[in-house]
């Protein structure tokens, strides 16, 4: 019964060890890791269950680095709840003796990974950002929209919502549910649960586009219209995101489209791929979400001596 001794590291443990600069640096190492395969991953394991999804996958951030296994589900009914949409736990197992060492709060893991992926991303894609549009106001989307502000500190920010009840985010911060508030911005992250697109018509010369959502085929964030036209796109993986993003993939399918293939962000982190090369291109990014971010803060904690 040794599983019931392993030490939890709770999402407040982990929120006071973690900053958006640590991690953002922790998350791009990871992506050059994985370009230059040193980081590993293995499939994702995935169990429908109506409208709702169970999943797992197995991963490592480095070549000597601890293997950490996560595990949770997907329940899109949980935002009428208040609670994450995706809920999840890790565990790490020790790089030496291969047992279990530590669980983890999977939900302050994939917080932290997927916000400080997004930033670092849209630090390399950007242009100089005056306005932010954030699609969502979720709990990724709360999050997003914090760390836009911390690490931005834009003009504005438009948080765009079905629903326009007051939030708590300052008086920097503008609720709206107009979608077409977009085209005023410089930078859009789009943090839903959405099938169907939100972003349907090409964006603005020089913006970014940041998609969180459409982590699997069956979730399109991004129109085939809109994405066809963009001039670059990049992801976590090119290979995952060709794959599993809906967007992506049913983009792929169509052959008259300005870009040709995805790119892995990991290539611009390494300097080996160029990232914006001027301030007209419309740039979208997708992150999928992988296990070697999870794997890559499980590291980030072990390492600073804590636990």
């Amino acid at each position: 019964m040794a599983h019931l001794q392993t030490p939890f590291v709770t999402a407040e443990e982990i929120n006071a060890l973690c900053s958006y600069e640590k991690i953002i640096d922790n998350q791009r190492q990871v992506f050059v890791n994985l370009y230059s395969n040193k980081a590993m991953m293995g499939p994702r394991a995935i169990l429908s269950q109506n409208d709702n999804a169970q999943f797992s996958y197995i991963a490592r951030a480095s070549e000597n680095g601890p293997t950490i296994v996560k595990f949770g589900t997907v329940v899109p009914g949980n935002s009428a709840r208040d609670i994450p949409v995706v809920q999840t736990t890790v565990a790490i197992l020790d790089a030496t003796s291969g047992s279990l060492k530590l669980f983890l709060d999977g939900e302050a893991v994939t917080k932290w990974r997927t916000v400080c992926a997004s930033m670092a991303a849209a630090i390399a894609l950007s242009n100089p950002i005056k306005k932010i549009a954030v699609i969502g106001v979720g709990h990724q989307g709360k999050a997003h929209i914090e760390a836009a502000k911390s690490i931005f500190n834009p003009e504005k920010i438009i948080g765009i919502s079905k629903s326009t009840k007051p939030a708590n985010f300052g008086s920097d911060v503008e609720i709206s549910n107009d979608l077409n508030r977009v085209s005023e911005c410089d930078l859009i992250f789009v943090c839903t649960n959405a099938s169907e697109p939100v972003i349907k018509s090409l964006l603005n010369p020089g913006s970014t586009c940041i998609s969180i959502g459409s982590f699997s085929p069956m979730r399109s964030e991004v129109s085939v219209e809109a994405l066809s036209k963009a001039d670059k796109v990049f992801g976590d993986d090119a290979k995952t995101i060709s794959e599993q993003s809906g967007s992506v993939v049913s983009t792929l399918a169509k052959s008259d489209r300005n870009w040709k293939q995805a790119q892995s962000i990991g290539g611009v982190y390494a300097g080996k791929i160029k990232g914006r090369e001027n301030e007209k291109e419309v740039i979208y990014y997708f992150s999928v979400g992988l296990g070697v971010q999870d794997a890559a803060l499980a590291d980030f904690i072990l390492a600073t001596g804590k636990f």
